[in-house]
């Protein structure tokens, strides 16, 4: 096992904790440093903060599970201490504050006008988007550590357990479950449920992805990402955490597990494969995949046939958040607080900013030309980056 696989079992709470992880996490296992931030003397991109906002007391604990969600001229953010906070998209300024009284540990998500949010105690929490009034909550088998997903009808959540369960929208009510389960041991995440059309798409601990009915829970198709190999259950994890991603008639998914794919949408068949462990999830452009890999190294991997573009090693340890493409190129945040531009040719960084001292580990999420960040403080903030010549 590499020193970043037993390092990271060993701090990231685990769903379950049984003793052989507990032993495996003596024995002379090492912290590897993170790289001192490249040097970038004349940057050929500068960033700009366009306006910056405090969006409460932290993502805390959970802050992997937090990720801003946009909508409406609006950006709505949670974090672990039960508040929501909406934001004017144009300006930062403050547009209202609920106090849920909730553990929150995921979220929001928003769809036709409602938030959704997961808390710890297993519940999915319905607010509405213009003044954060609670519609209603509905209580889940287990923690809710991912945002739900939506339609105008139906939400769906992925529970800690395993659970796969889905929603009637507009009062919470119970439409179908599917018990899942997952291995002796796993990391602590989940991937958010995706919809598309009338299909949702579930990543498990078991390294697996499921296409699902939308109406019905019935599996339509179910691919293995990839298989258990080694003798020690740190060894063994696989789980896919990251959000599957929907690209043409392509469904991208990655896990721990050291495999990344492309499959069919259709029928879940395996196009390529290319060997990369990560938790994180994936952002494409018109010609790759894009990666954070469990080490901090990006990676470029051709949508056409799987082979590495380019991977970009500078970063490496700095703890980075899943990619995002910003005004064509790759943004990703660090443990510090940075914000880093990559080149989507060559991987080379082109730009650099810190829009705040909190690390980013949500992933960017992009409006137009400009990136929504959030820090694990609460710090929140629209950046956008610039030719250092304009």
């Amino acid at each position: 096992m590499n020193n970043y696989r037993r390092k990271l079992a060993c701090l990231t709470p685990l769903l379950i904790a049984v003793t052989v992880g507990l032993t495996a996490c003596g024995g002379g296992a090492t912290i590897d440093q993170p790289k001192p931030l490249p040097k970038l003397p004349n940057p050929a991109f500068r960033m700009q903060v366009l306006w910056h906002a405090n969006g409460g007391s932290g993502a805390g604990k959970y802050e992997a599970g937090f990720v801003p969600a946009v909508a409406n001229g609006r950006v709505y953010v949670a974090n672990s201490d039960g508040e929501v906070v909406a934001l004017k998209l144009a300006n930062g300024q403050r547009v209202w504050h609920v106090d849920t009284h909730e553990h929150l540990i995921s979220g929001p998500s928003v769809v036709d006008g409602t938030l959704l949010v997961g808390t710890r105690n297993g519940e999915v929490i319905a607010l509405s988007a213009d003044d954060g009034s609670k519609d209603w909550s509905a209580d889940l088998s287990s923690e809710v550590i991912a945002a739900p997903a939506g339609t105008a009808n139906v939400v769906v959540a992925r529970t800690v357990d395993g659970h796969v369960a889905a929603l009637d929208m507009a009062t919470g009510d119970r439409l179908w479950t599917i018990e899942g389960s997952v291995p002796n041991l796993t990391m602590r995440g989940t991937a958010s449920p995706v919809i598309q059309g009338n299909t949702v798409y579930v990543g498990m601990d078991s390294g697996k992805v499921q296409a699902l009915d939308l109406a019905t829970g019935e599996q339509r198709w179910e691919q293995t990402v990839a298989l258990p190999k080694g003798r020690s259950e740190l060894d063994r994890i696989v789980d896919v955490d990251a959000n599957p991603l929907i690209d043409g008639n392509s469904v991208y998914a990655i896990s721990a597990g050291d495999a990344l794919v492309s499959m069919n949408i259709r029928d879940g068949e395996i196009r390529w494969k290319h060997k990369i462990a990560s938790e994180n999830n994936l952002a494409v452009d018109s010609s790759n995949v894009y990666a954070t890999d469990m080490n901090s190294v990006v990676w470029a991997v051709s949508q056409a046939n799987g082979e590495s573009v380019w991977k970009q090693d500078a970063l490496k340890y700095r703890k980075l958040s899943a990619p995002a493409v910003v005004d064509g190129h790759v943004l990703v945040g660090d443990y510090e607080g940075y914000l880093h531009w990559l080149s989507p040719s060559d991987g080379s960084v082109e730009g650099r900013g810190r829009p705040f001292d909190q690390a980013i580990r949500a992933q960017p999420v992009v409006v137009g030309d400009r990136a929504i960040v959030l820090g694990a403080g609460g710090e929140v903030a629209a950046v956008r980056f610039a030719s250092s010549g304009s």
